[in-house]
């Protein structure tokens, strides 16, 4: 494709539709698509690696940025990681614990606190159509590298949060869920290494996604396309289409000619 070298997608709502575990036929055959064009697929997701890893297993993207941000991955391994230091992750679980919040924490995987109320269920559910029964629970002695730490709370929450935390970054990208890290981090951290790695600038990219968090992204690049109808990715937006598994082949092609 003219003067596009690189396509960046998020995964939930964007290539992944409700209620589906792995991407459709469909999808897969238009990644494949623009991988024979020769372009660069990257997912930026705020989802764990192990979530998307199939993606990259069938060769379908090149680049996973996982935990919003935090860890990069590509077909090597590890491309750049931010992680958490020991110390605030067990700050956080205690605090957590303290206060009765579930918690979830991102390795490669999901882990959560143990602890279950009505705003870890929806968070989950409608954030990532998990059922937080499944997963994981974490044991207070983990020493595995942990990318990102979240709470699952109303903004009540926010200030005591803010007040056990200050050196840390807080980010409310859900009415339930707040996220913890060290250092500001988003999609575009991750986005922006692999650019650079690659000598690609951003106005040779195109980004696609639907949530708040793919904002950045989308004001990122040369085409921001936004999926649905989220007013504020189409403020920033400079096309919205209502599904990429029906609407996407069709305007890249357009922005082609």
């Amino acid at each position: 494709m003219k003067n596009i070298k690189a396509i960046i997608f998020d995964y939930d709502g964007t290539l992944l539709l409700e209620n589906q575990s792995t991407i459709s036929n469909n999808i897969q055959t238009m990644l494949t698509q623009l991988k024979n064009h020769h372009l660069l697929i990257i997912l930026a997701t705020g989802r764990p690696f192990n979530h998307c890893r199939y993606l990259m297993d069938n060769h379908l993207v090149d680049y996973i940025i996982s935990a919003n941000g935090a860890l990069v991955t590509n077909t090597v391994g590890t491309f750049d990681s931010i992680t958490l230091s020991q110390n605030n992750i067990h700050l956080f679980y205690d605090f957590c614990d303290k206060n009765h919040l579930p918690s979830s924490f991102y390795t490669t995987d999901l882990l959560i606190n143990g602890r279950f109320d009505a705003h870890i269920d929806l968070g989950l559910r409608e954030a990532m159509n998990l059922n937080v029964r499944t997963l994981e629970i974490m044991k207070p002695m983990h020493n595995d590298p942990i990318y990102l730490m979240c709470a699952f709370c109303d903004h009540k929450m926010d200030t005591a949060l803010e007040e056990a935390f200050p050196d840390l970054f807080l980010s409310r990208w859900h009415p339930s869920i707040i996220s913890l890290l060290e250092v500001e981090i988003k999609k575009t951290t991750g986005i922006l290494k692999v650019l650079e790695h690659h000598n690609i600038l951003p106005s040779e990219c195109v980004a696609v996604g639907d949530g708040n968090n793919d904002r950045d992204m989308l004001e990122l690049v040369r085409y921001g396309i936004a999926v649905g109808d989220n007013p504020n990715l189409a403020a920033v937006a400079d096309f919205t289409i209502d599904s990429v598994e029906t609407d996407l082949i069709d305007l890249l092609d357009f922005l082609n000619k």
